[in-house]
């Protein structure tokens, strides 16, 4: 049904996203007018999305190579929204067996902080049920970079879609962006998914040098043995998350991304002042 929003909402300034719940009005010539926007539990800037249950980051373990600074910095958004995350590494077929255990070990990195993480093949078929199980019930963003599949992936969850998909450029090893706008696809089981353009920016806004660590969650159960209450946990001693850094508790990586985003806040602060 097609749908226009009534005038009024307009006069106040009622901004609609993708996700909300509203109250229709059919009219006589069978086109529905939407009449009051009920209350959103939450919403994202980018993508534009309401009621958000869980986020879904799909990354690509090849073709377009892994981007784990932009995982990361897709987990710290939703975190920062209060939201579930499910990490999905898609493209499984095209590793050779002697490369999984790498990527088997980042897995394990994720799952120790408490994410669910799936791989998965559109090819074989390997991890669709579980990722069908995951989105029962619940509103769910797909973030992650172009050409890492969430197109291929909805196409698979809903046979017959057929939303166009579009194959990673052999020059430059990077995906092709296909999908222009957010669209909410329903699915069986009274789940729905947002489907969203790739994206490569999120900023820090609204995030604090001192707060950044409590979305770190291996370092956020170990803030409260440092020896500084506000320990940024880079040169203050007897620093409880640097001690596990060295003892391997940490991967470096985790840490160094910390360690940039903290840098960027740093800087947003001083923009801003």
């Amino acid at each position: 049904m097609f749908c226009r929003v009534r005038g009024r909402l307009k006069e106040k300034g009622v901004r609609l996203l993708v996700g909300d719940l509203v109250e229709v009005v059919e009219t006589a010539d069978g086109e529905g007018v939407i009449e009051n926007v009920f209350p959103r539990k939450n919403s994202l800037i980018r993508p534009p999305v309401a009621n958000v249950d869980q986020v879904i980051a799909l990354f690509s373990i090849k073709e377009p190579p892994l981007a784990l600074f932009l995982l990361d910095r897709i987990i710290l958004a939703a975190e920062v929204s209060g939201l579930e995350v499910v990490i999905c590494f898609s493209k499984i077929d095209l590793l050779e067996a002697e490369d999984l255990n790498d990527f088997s070990r980042i897995a394990d990195v994720y799952r120790a902080c408490g994410y669910r993480v799936f791989f998965t093949s559109a090819v074989t078929g390997r991890g669709f049920p579980e990722i069908k199980s995951t989105l029962q019930g619940k509103i769910c963003v797909l973030a992650g970079p172009s050409g890492a599949g969430k197109t291929t992936l909805v196409n698979k969850l809903k046979p017959g879609l057929d939303l166009l998909s579009s194959p990673v450029s052999k020059k430059s090893k990077k995906g092709r962006q296909t999908t222009r706008e957010v669209s909410l696809i329903g699915l069986n089981g009274n789940a729905f998914i947002a489907d969203t353009p790739g994206f490569q920016k999120l900023d820090l806004k609204g995030l604090t040098e001192e707060s950044l660590a409590l979305f770190f969650p291996e370092m956020q159960s170990l803030a409260g043995s440092c020896r500084f209450s506000g320990c940024l946990h880079v040169a203050e001693p007897d620093c409880a998350v640097k001690e596990a850094l060295s003892r391997g508790k940490i991967a470096p990586w985790r840490y160094g991304h910390y360690l940039a985003f903290l840098e960027e806040i740093k800087k947003q602060k001083s923009f801003y002042r």
